[in-house]
């Protein structure tokens, strides 16, 4: 048996060489449809082309996984993923607005087997963009183009994400998007009204502002005449003081102690030591030339002597 066997071999040598080698080839060819590398940040739906479809039970992780090659594994990112969209909606009076809208998302890696089966690799736009933009359209009908134009975008943004989470409802048979994907956040980037009512929204807020703007000088203004008033006041009640407390004597007597100040500074000057119409000391500068009158008064002291 062994010798035939043996001998079977040696007769087609070259068939069997032949053989392995075309073997060898169609496992090399079909080697990278065989080993599935899942990068880190990834997961994969194994599809069965005999063994019954989509394998439902699990999803294969991070590695290098070997397959049949007539099988199929479709691999996801499940990490942090953005889209920004583009969304047309009408504003609460039925004015179009444009909203762009910034989605921050992840697949839920429990449900990549039904989302695949169901959705498919191309949820994004068939599953997760429309459903969104329902819940975007839906919050900006409740606002009017001015409320658009001046309220908070956070205001706008909690809005959608609270709708977003009220969406969602895994009892009912047709499961939204919050059962497939997990929505971290949605950010409103731009808010565009049409041109015609961005520019009457724009002049009436310049409107307001002049108007406030009025308000305030009118205000300081009012606060000027209260400043005036009672300066006023003080200056009244300063002029009865001085009238009713301050005599000619005190006058007198704080003219005589600035006119003892001045003799002792450094200014030039002549102090004559008398009485004039006021009472007080007469002061000349050194330049001072008697006049006529002058001499006349002192012609009249030396009279007076003799």
């Amino acid at each position: 048996m062994f010798n035939k066997i043996s001998n079977w071999l040696e007769t087609h040598r070259l068939e069997i060489a032949i053989a392995l080698l075309l073997l060898a080839l169609l496992i090399l060819s079909a080697l990278p449809m065989m080993l599935i590398s899942i990068d880190s940040g990834q997961k994969a739906v194994l599809w069965r082309r005999f063994f019954g479809g989509t394998e439902m039970e699990r999803s294969y992780g991070e590695g290098t996984t070997l397959i049949f090659p007539w099988d199929k594994m479709t691999i996801y990112n499940t990490r942090q993923q953005r889209e920004t969209i583009v969304f047309n909606t009408l504003s609460k009076n039925g004015l179009s607005v444009l909203v762009e809208a910034s989605i921050r998302f992840r697949p839920l890696e429990d449900s990549l087997p039904e989302l695949h089966r169901y959705i498919g690799p191309d949820y994004v736009n068939i599953l997760l963009v429309p459903e969104m933009g329902s819940h975007v359209r839906n919050v900006i009908g409740q606002f009017e183009p001015e409320e658009l134009y001046s309220v908070k975008r956070a205001l706008i943004e909690d809005q959608i994400q609270q709708s977003i989470l009220n969406g969602l409802d895994t009892t009912n048979t047709r499961k939204s998007a919050g059962h497939y994907v997990f929505v971290d956040e949605i950010l409103i980037r731009d808010i565009t009204l049409p041109e015609t009512v961005r520019d009457s929204i724009e002049q009436k807020e310049q409107a307001k502002q002049v108007a406030l703007a009025y308000e305030f000088r009118l205000l300081a203004e009012e606060k000027e005449k209260l400043r005036k008033k009672i300066e006023a006041e003080g200056i009244r009640d300063f002029q009865n003081t001085i009238t009713d407390g301050i005599s000619q004597k005190y006058l007198t007597w704080q003219g005589i102690n600035a006119t003892v100040d001045l003799a002792k500074s450094n200014n030039s000057k002549v102090v004559i030591i008398g009485s004039g119409k006021s009472g007080l000391p007469v002061i000349l500068g050194s330049d001072y030339t008697a006049g006529p009158t002058d001499k006349a008064d002192k012609s009249d002291k030396v009279d007076d002597k003799q």
